[in-house]
Formats: C-alpha cells, sequence, structure tokens
C-alpha cells in the first residue's frame, strides 16, 4: 500500500507555481484534510495579485489561477478575507482575463493560445462558483479548437490569431488535463440534465480513446501516438483518477476501475523511497522525463478516488 504520507511530504517540498498549488488544494480536499486545504489557499490569497488571480507568481499564466477558487470557496464560508479573494478570483475568470473576441479564455497573457490544460483550471472553478453556463461554453470552446474527431484526443495548443496550432501533438498530458477537469466539475456537481450526461458521455469517450494508446505496463507515451517519445507515469495518474472518479460518483461501469487501477498502480510502482513520484512529465519544462508537483497531487487524488470505491 502507498504511503500517502510520503506522496504528500514530497509535494509540499515542492516550488509549486499557482496552477501546482490549486492541485495540491484539490489533493488536500479530496483526502479529506480541510484544514491543509485552508494553508494552502490562505497562502495563495497572500500572493493575489492586482487583477484578482490567486497564487500569482509573476509569470504569465492567465488561468492556471483558476484552479485555486473550489478550495478558496470552500475555505472561505468560514474567513471573509479568503471569501473575498474568491470573488475577485471568480470575477478575473469571468470577466477580466484575456479572452478573444467571441469569449474563449487564453491560456497565458500576451498570447493568444487556447491550451488543454485550461479546461482543468476553468471548468471545475466556475462550476464551485455556481456558474455552470459558463464553465461549459469555456469546455464547449476549447473542445471546438483542439479536439480532434479522427482520433477523440485533444491536440495541446491553438493560436487564434493564426489559427493554426502552436502545438500540434497529442500530448498525453493535454488529454489528462481535460478529462480530470469533466471529472472533476461532475463531481462538484452539474444540476443541468442535458450538460451532466454530455459531459459524462464525452468523458468517456475521451478515456476509451486514451486507453487505447496504454502500453503493456500501463503507462503511456508523453505524445499519445507517438511511441518514440519517453513514457510519463502523470497522464496515466490524471485518466487513474478521472476513471476512478467516474466509477465511485456512477457515470463509468464498474469495469473502468480495472484499467484505472493498472494505471494508478503502474505510476506509483516508480514511487521512491521519498515519496516521489519517477518518471513523469517533468517540471518546470514538461518536455522531458522527471518529477511534478501536479504527479505528486493526482497520486494523491487518483488514490482517494479509490478509496472511495471501497
Amino acid at each position: 500500500m502507498t504511503d500517502t504520507s510520503a506522496l504528500w511530504r514530497a509535494l509540499l517540498a515542492m516550488q509549486r507555481f499557482g496552477w501546482e498549488q490549486g492541485v495540491a488544494s484539490h489533493a488536500a480536499v479530496d483526502a479529506g484534510d480541510r484544514d491543509l486545504a485552508a494553508l494552502l489557499v490562505r497562502d495563495a490569497v497572500t500572493r493575489q495579485d492586482a487583477d484578482g488571480q490567486l497564487g500569482a507568481m509573476d509569470d504569465a499564466a492567465a488561468v492556471n489561477s483558476g484552479s485555486l477558487l473550489e478550495a478558496a470557496l470552500l475555505v472561505g464560508g468560514d474567513d471573509a478575507v479568503v471569501a473575498e479573494a474568491a470573488q475577485r478570483q471568480r470575477w478575473w475568470l469571468l470577466r477580466h482575463s484575456p479572452r478573444d473576441d467571441w469569449g474563449v479564455l487564453h491560456h497565458l497573457k500576451g498570447a493568444t493560445e487556447v491550451w488543454a490544460d485550461s479546461v482543468y483550471m476553468v471548468v471545475p472553478a466556475l462550476v464551485a462558483s455556481g456558474d455552470l453556463a459558463p464553465a461549459d461554453m469555456q469546455y464547449r470552446m476549447h473542445k471546438e479548437q483542439l479536439w480532434d474527431e479522427a482520433t477523440g484526443l485533444y491536440r495541446h495548443r491553438f493560436d487564434m490569431a493564426s489559427r493554426t496550432f502552436a502545438r500540434e501533438a497529442f500530448w498525453a498530458s493535454g488529454s489528462g488535463w481535460v478529462v480530470a477537469g469533466l471529472a472533476r466539475g461532475l463531481h462538484l456537481g452539474v444540476a443541468a440534465d442535458s450538460v451532466r450526461e454530455r459531459w459524462e458521455s464525452e468523458a468517456r469517450a475521451l478515456i476509451d480513446a486514451c486507453a487505447r494508446y496504454a502500453t503493456p505496463e500501463g503507462r503511456f507515451h508523453d505524445v499519445l501516438d507517438d511511441p518514440s517519445t519517453f513514457t510519463d507515469g502523470c497522464a496515466g495518474l490524471m485518466l487513474a483518477y478521472a476513471s476512478l472518479t467516474g466509477v465511485a460518483d456512477g457515470w463509468l461501469p464498474a469495469s473502468y476501475a480495472d484499467d484505472a487501477t493498472a494505471w494508478l498502480d503502474a505510476a506509483l510502482a516508480r514511487v521512491d523511497a521519498t515519496g516521489v513520484v519517477r518518471d513523469v512529465c517533468g517540471a518546470p519544462g514538461f518536455d522531458a522525463p522527471g518529477v511534478s508537483a501536479e504527479a505528486q497531487a493526482f497520486a494523491i487524488m487518483a488514490l482517494a478516488a479509490r478509496a472511495r470505491l471501497a
């Protein structure tokens, strides 16, 4: 059995940008550690910038701070300062964050690119804040730019200005961010039947599309359809989290837990004695094998989802 305390110790020792603090807060929420979630959020509030972005680190990120909104709303129920900070973050996403003329959010300031990563940063956050229509709008607009009908996978980055792909590859973590974002949004509660049923169906289809590329070991190549790229454990953790969440929440058949467990176990097999998940798409460039805060967080989240099945 994996020692989650070791996973946590390694995670908390890693430097974290806004989205990494955000996924850490999700891991704390999923693990039932409200006190730790509060500590993570309150530190993000101290770094909130003039625009309203939580956990700002003077980088070019435009939407990554959205990953902190869920926990900020939760903690804000008992803390007026955090509650006010959460609303500033909410309005940054809804109104002020850079976007294309027709509304799709740009992932970075100073660029006109739409990224698959943004689905995770934005969609669950807006579900948590009660803004389902904007959440669904962002999901649909990101899908329109990035989803490939022939494969059922997501390409990574599309430039709205040039109408060309900035990165056309089927990045494994890109599809992982999308399906994990849908699963988290669904878990937080989607009241509209038509939206919930569509998200459930499309999340399942994306899991199926990715599963076709799993290696016999239960891992995924960094670019799903390119076996010359390194194998990555983080994408497997994202897909395991989404699948186990879907089974636990009742929108995926129980059989999906089998593949999810294989993907989770394959990643956990490379956890070292210090609790670090090795051989994942590594920070800071995410273009070579290494380690990352997001892999640590998704390992904890996937284990929490598996525990709910028990």
